[in-house]
């Protein structure tokens, strides 16, 4: 956990100087070539914070999933280990206007089809919340070994599902 919070700072001040980028060359108004250059910078940029959350969800999935790392910015759109994509897809359309009719009908799916993903997603965590507390509550009590192993497996599970919700963080943002 205290190595990912490392690398997210770091991460994060990374982030301020690709931000500066991209507003400056917006501001400037470069050639789309030039921009590409910047937007494609800031899309690794993003694919780097994707492979961080993927290594530290195997040290300390817990950590990742109560959101201890995010900026006090960032916590009020935490959602199971990171932003819900629909939430921030409708922030980023706000900063966008104005756009044709085609580019807010795509937008309007893409956060539709975020929104599904998330809404079975959350139903899924809850499940496998339910799932672990029923097994370290459930059954006697000898020396709690086989309730530790049964949750141990379900918090493996757990690993798993933050997984794909990363994957979906990283399909909405490529998209």
């Amino acid at each position: 956990a205290a190595m990912f919070d490392m690398e997210y700072a770091r991460w994060l001040e990374e982030d301020q100087r690709h931000l500066v980028e991209l507003r400056a060359g917006l501001q400037a108004a470069l050639p789309d070539n030039e921009l590409r250059v910047i937007v494609d910078g800031y899309l690794y940029h993003y694919d780097e914070l994707f492979r961080l959350k993927g290594v530290a969800v195997k040290s300390d999935v817990f950590h990742l999933i109560k959101g201890i790392w995010a900026s006090p910015a960032e916590r009020p759109f935490i959602w199971i280990g990171g932003f819900k994509p629909s939430e921030l897809i409708t922030m980023l359309t706000q900063q966008l206007e104005p756009l044709a009719e085609q580019q807010i009908a795509g937008i309007m799916d893409l956060r539709q089809s975020a929104h599904e993903a998330e809404e079975a997603l959350s139903k899924r965590h809850e499940q496998l919340h339910h799932a672990i507390v029923d097994t370290i509550a459930g059954g006697d009590v000898i020396d709690g070994v086989q309730q530790m192993v049964a949750a141990m497996a379900k918090i493996s599970n757990l690993e798993g599902f933050v997984y794909q919700v990363n994957n979906l963080l990283y399909l909405q943002y490529i998209n």
